[in-house]
This record gives structure tokens, C-alpha cells and sequence, in this order.
């Protein structure tokens, strides 16, 4: 699925999360894989646990606040990292 700024995201349930210093650890219970999240996944993710389901412009416009990046590099950025975690099926997408 191609993830656009009207894309909802939701974090999968069959997973969880800790945050150890600035970074946030995942684990997958299905695929019984983990993974590591820097600083800025990190925030994602917590944004993600917080809200339950954002659409990835809410995503990106919390981002351009609370980090120093410019808007094209941001979206880029952002799109390619929450295609990652759908092709890790951590997040569910869905268009409206």
C-alpha cells in the first residue's frame, strides 16, 4: 500500500514496546522479531500509542514542531520509515 498524508495508521496489537534511554524497543510476538527505534521513531511510536490511529499529515505536523527538519525531507523520511513498520506488520494502514 502506498502511505499518503491521508493514510491512518494504528499500531498492530500482537506487539509490544519499552523505552530504554532515547531509544524504544519493539517486539512483534508473531514474527518474534525486535527491533530498535532511534530518538525520532521513537516519537512516532509513543504518538502512535498515545493517539491509537493518526493520519500520517497529524504525524508529520507533530514532527515539524517538535524537530528541526524541512518539510520535503520530513515527509520523505517519515513515509519510508512507516512503510517499513507495515512491511514489519507493526502498524495497520487504512485510507478513509
Amino acid at each position: 500500500m502506498d502511505i499518503s498524508l491521508d493514510t491512518r495508521i494504528q499500531l498492530v496489537s500482537n506487539q509490544s514496546s519499552s523505552v530504554l534511554g532515547n531509544e524504544t524497543i519493539l517486539l512483534n510476538y508473531e514474527a518474534g522479531n525486535y527491533y530498535e527505534l532511534n530518538e525520532v521513531g521513537g516519537f512516532i511510536w509513543a504518538l502512535l500509542r498515545d493517539k491509537k490511529t493518526m493520519l500520517v499529515q497529524e504525524i508529520q505536523t507533530q514532527l515539524l514542531e517538535e524537530f528541526d527538519v524541512e518539510p520535503a525531507v520530513c515527509h520523505q523520511e517519515l513515509t519510508l520509515f512507516l512503510d517499513n513498520l507495515a512491511r514489519e506488520k507493526l502498524i495497520e494502514t487504512s485510507t478513509n
